[in-house]
């Protein structure tokens, strides 16, 4: 017995030791655990679930993930403890919503877990735990110290989602049916594009690249992901509008991608790619077909159905919202008038919000989106030097915003959150510094 305790406790030393460089590492190097956040989810595609592979362990899925959210947390966790043990000043605010938002988060966690157990909650719980480990941990970090390693992340993989697009959709398969990413990868390609375009403006984006970003406009078009089409058309509108140096730049661009790439995709596949485009536009705009009525409608009634039903019934649901593990049970009609149970999430990220952290969670959501785009937009205007990034994340948030109306939140997009918290530290510290 001796000798196994003698054992464990040399294997824990060595442990430790080795743990210490790695730390180290890490802390100097920040953007490597970033970076290995963007390559899980860009692998993520990769699979016909849009998922990454999971383990069972006692009847809890384990993915890697559920690995390397944790370690963002606890590295994450010293800067906001000192900041606590400081006191919070007046330029913490965003960070004070942050915390209160997690901690509402965090209490309904733990409310599920004695209501329905670990399994059910945590399962329910693990998204939104993704996003409050990367969100703290970007946040805490020096963004303006990595940012064009951010960037050339987003370019990465977005390179590397589109030519595994274009290898899927080489079959002549154009429908709806048969996207080979989801619209959050999609999302991201069109993210991508957007930096990709500011990094042009600073002069910093690569010649070889202007091809790639070109080709990427058809791409999320083809890809027939229709609430990234309205994001993109927003996103259009707001660089057309803060940035008119690129207008004529972002046209041409846009005019030559789908002049030359959609017309070689025309040329190759012909009717397919043509009929699969005008049926979606059809079912976009004309809401009277079936699946019209399966998509966008069922949504709509299940939104209904949930602000009215048992999940909003006393106060505390209202204002703390449930505990993780109450599900999203709604009862839709179909187009035949059948009563249906649904029991996927939402696909509306302020009811999810506000379903899981009540209207106290929610407020506090919506006032950092708030503060943190009112504040980007007044270091793009107060500083020149900083004005391309700070417009950039700023349309970047702006894009989140409208993309949660039909879907939810995931880690990649905290990674944007967080990255804007810290940026808007450094302008506040660029400006103390002026002063």
């Amino acid at each position: 017995m001796v000798v196994y305790v003698i054992i464990l406790f040399a294997l824990a030393c060595l442990g430790i030791l080795m743990a210490v460089p790695v730390i180290r590492l890490l802390e100097s190097r920040p953007h490597i655990l970033v970076g290995i956040v963007v390559l899980l989810f860009v692998v993520a595609a990769f699979f016909s679930s849009g998922q990454l592979p999971i383990v069972v362990l006692g009847g809890i899925t384990i993915n890697p993930l559920d690995v390397i959210c944790p370690v963002l947390l606890v590295l994450a966790f010293p800067y906001f403890f000192f900041r606590l043990c400081k006191g919070f000043s007046r330029t913490d605010a965003l960070l004070l919503l942050l915390l209160l938002w997690s901690l509402i988060l965090g209490f309904n966690y733990i409310v599920g877990l004695k209501t329905f157990g670990l399994q059910v909650a945590t399962n329910e719980f693990r998204s939104y735990f993704y996003i409050i480990c990367a969100v703290y941990y970007v946040a805490s970090r020096d963004v303006h110290l990595m940012w064009e390693k951010m960037e050339k992340f987003w370019l990465f993989g977005a390179i590397c989602l589109f030519f595994f697009a274009a290898v899927s959709l080489s079959d002549g398969d154009f429908s709806r049916g048969g996207r080979p990413i989801d619209s959050t990868h999609t999302l991201f390609i069109l993210q991508a594009m957007v930096i990709g375009l500011f990094m042009q403006v600073r002069g910093h984006l690569h010649p070889y690249f202007i091809p790639l970003l070109v080709a990427f406009f058809p791409m999320l078009i083809v890809l027939q992901h229709r609430s990234v089409w309205v994001v993109m058309i927003f996103t259009g509108i707001m660089v057309f509008w803060k940035l008119p140096i690129v207008r004529a730049r972002f046209v041409k661009w846009g005019l030559i991608g789908l002049i030359v790439f959609g017309g070689l995709g025309a040329v190759v596949f012909g009717d397919a790619l043509l009929g699969a485009l005008a049926d979606s536009y059809e079912e976009a705009v004309g809401g009277q077909s079936s699946e019209s009525n399966s998509t966008w409608g069922w949504r709509l009634q299940g939104w209904g159905d949930l602000l009215t039903g048992e999940q909003m019934e006393s106060l505390r649901d209202m204002f703390l919202g449930n505990p993780f593990g109450t599900g999203w049970e709604r009862t839709v009609l179909t187009s035949d008038g059948v009563s249906q149970v649904r029991t996927e999430s939402p696909h509306n990220f302020y009811l999810q919000t506000l379903l899981r952290s009540g209207l106290i969670g929610l407020g506090a959501f919506l006032a950092l989106h708030g503060m943190v785009i009112r504040k980007l937009m007044y270091c793009a205007r107060r500083n020149v030097s900083l004005s391309a990034v700070s417009l950039c994340i700023a349309v970047l948030i702006l894009a989140q915003l409208v993309y949660y109306i039909p879907y939810g939140s995931d880690y990649i997009q905290a990674i944007l959150l967080g990255s804007a918290i810290s940026w808007i530290r450094y302008c506040e510290t660029m400006k103390l510094a002026e002063v």
